[in-house]
């Protein structure tokens, strides 16, 4: 289907109506600069966090207390911050569970009420559609969203309202369209993200409507009820030979006000708003600017993006072969991404494209996620000034399956960050600490001091500390405390798929959240609260109860 230029006239008279769409929309540019260096928070991003700060701390006084009445929560508290993995929908519903165990609103736990008490929630990938969905909804809770998943996930990702697939595809197909009328390409990752988008946000024309930067104008974000979010996601330049992005790519963030990287070879953000619009050496090419590209599904389905493999193409016919496009893949850690796709879910995709003639493969970045690049001919950002488009992807594909790096970042003062792994290193499909691995090797490369020391996973499986939370960072203020809970079989069904299913039952999807709460709670066990906020604590200097001793002697790493 093709659509007149004319008709994005037409998509802008809609949109100011009330009208959903999926296409970027051409408006005048604003009067501010769209690009900023790095050197510090943005305004709004400051004024948000320290707004939030004040009602996260009045949150963690309550929590700490009812945990144990020996915590001294006077003063300033420490900033907490979560992450939540990749690892498709097994990281999605194990996340969840382990969100509606922290939330004092949906549980009754000993862990319930701490995740009142955080700053900031990071998410890639798997975790990015959890992460999406909760925002959305206007931080919604897990058991409303249960609500909406399931019946979705137990149609599958690729048989969207069931009987009703056919006339989705064409709806999606449409959306497709209007996207490539405004002057922009649409690639697989597009379809991709309108069928999550299907599963995970409200509103018409299956989440049509939802941007991240509309997410501002929400009452739990008016109000800093929400931990500030963040999706992160990686780039490939693909000038080069490899598809897969190198263990120390660059980490881009996805926020309600920014998106950028504070790598120092680009160190610049520009506001989320306007993603999509032509910039050269950081002005507008012309005196319109784009909005509406930033639409959250398509930020969530970039951020799990993961169909730059080079053998994809076995998967379709002679004319789909994709092997010549990308010669290497040997530059990542990655072992849980693109590695874990099967023949099966490779050949939904090119049924996908069957479903979606509006996208079609001619060159490498048709792989990937495009996004116009702000900081094109940007001098002070020589690592991508080169490049016209982004072409951007999973946001685990390095190896760093936690998106951690946003949190040792000196700007926003997070002292505790609590790593949720529902990654799937091992045989049974649970994590063994290998993203955090290369999360410490990839910050001590990159001079990001406050990344604690974390070993190998055989020296965590030769101390017997795989399969249970573990602290980092333990006596060293100069760091921040990395609190690891991985995901484990604690209740009967496991809590564990693979990452490549994208159709789960509705009792697979209450099982996975149930076992997701055990893991948060530790079995709704007090001791384990009381440890939790002692890891919390440990780095603030205020007085602790005698229960931390033992504490820290069972969860904190020692070398």
């Amino acid at each position: 289907m093709r659509f007149p230029t004319s008709t994005t006239l037409i998509v802008t008279a809609l949109v100011s109506r009330g009208f959903a769409t999926y296409a970027p929309i051409s408006t005048p540019c604003p009067s501010t600069s769209l690009v900023r260096t790095a050197t510090g928070l943005s305004d709004e991003e400051e004024a948000y966090r320290t707004a939030r700060k004040a009602k996260a701390d009045v949150a963690l006084v309550d929590w700490l207390l009812k945990t144990n009445c020996g915590f001294d929560t006077s003063g300033e508290l420490p900033a907490v911050a979560l992450t939540s993995s990749g690892g498709g929908f097994r990281a999605l519903l194990a996340g969840a569970g382990v969100i509606r165990a922290f939330d004092g609103r949906d549980s009754n736990v000993s862990t319930s009420g701490l995740y009142q008490g955080l700053t900031y929630h990071s998410a890639l990938s798997g975790g990015s559609w959890l992460l999406s969905s909760i925002i959305a909804n206007d931080f919604a809770t897990i058991s409303s969203l249960m609500e909406i998943w399931k019946p979705n996930f137990a149609n599958g990702l690729f048989s969207p309202e069931g009987s009703n697939a056919t006339a989705v595809f064409a709806d999606i197909d449409t959306d497709i369209a209007l996207k490539q009328a405004a002057g922009f390409k649409g690639t697989v990752a597009d379809a991709w993200s309108r069928l999550l988008s299907l599963q995970l946000l409200p509103g018409a024309n299956y989440g049509a409507g939802n941007t991240l930067s509309a997410i501002t104008s929400l009452s739990s974000f008016v109000d800093n009820e929400m931990p500030y979010p963040i999706i992160t996601a990686m780039n490939v330049d693909l000038s080069g030979t490899s598809c897969i992005p190198p263990s120390n790519g660059s980490i881009w963030e996805f926020t309600p006000y920014e998106f950028g990287t504070w790598d120092p070879e680009v160190a610049a953000f520009t506001p989320t708003a306007y993603l999509g619009t032509s910039l050269s050496n950081g002005i507008p090419v012309s005196s319109n600017c784009t909005t509406n590209y930033d639409n959250l599904g398509f930020v969530l389905g970039t951020s799990s993006t993961l169909l730059n493999d080079p053998t994809i193409g076995t998967a379709g016919s002679p004319d789909l072969l994709l092997a010549n496009l990308c010669t290497s893949t040997a530059t990542s850690n990655s072992t849980s991404s693109v590695d874990e796709l099967t023949l099966e879910f490779k050949e939904d995709i090119f049924a996908l494209l069957v479903e979606i003639p509006d996208v079609t493969f001619t060159s490498a970045a048709d792989l990937f996620a495009t996004w116009p690049n702000p900081f094109y001919n940007l001098s002070s950002s020589p690592l991508v000034s080169a490049q016209e488009n982004l072409a951007m992807v999973d946001g685990g594909e390095s190896g760093q399956v936690n998106p951690i790096f946003p949190f040792l970042q000196p700007a926003r003062n997070v002292s505790v960050i609590i790593v949720n792994d529902n990654d799937g290193d091992t045989a049974a499909i649970y994590p063994d600490g290998a993203e955090l691995y290369y999360t410490y090797l990839a910050a001590s490369a990159a001079g990001l001091s406050r990344m604690p020391f974390v070993p190998s996973p055989d020296v965590l499986v030769a101390k017997n500390m795989s399969d249970s939370p573990v602290f980092f960072g333990c006596g060293d203020v100069s760091t921040a405390t990395v609190v690891w809970i991985p995901n484990a079989p604690l209740t009967p069904a496991g809590g564990v798929i693979e990452t490549a299913q994208m159709q789960i039952n509705e009792t697979q999807t209450e099982s996975m959240v149930a076992n997701g709460v055990a893991v948060g709670s530790q079995n709704d066990s007090a001791e384990w609260a009381t440890c939790l906020g002692c890891a919390i604590m440990e780095g603030s200097g205020k007085r602790l109860p005698e229960d931390c001793a033992a504490c820290f002697g069972k969860y904190c790493f020692k070398q």
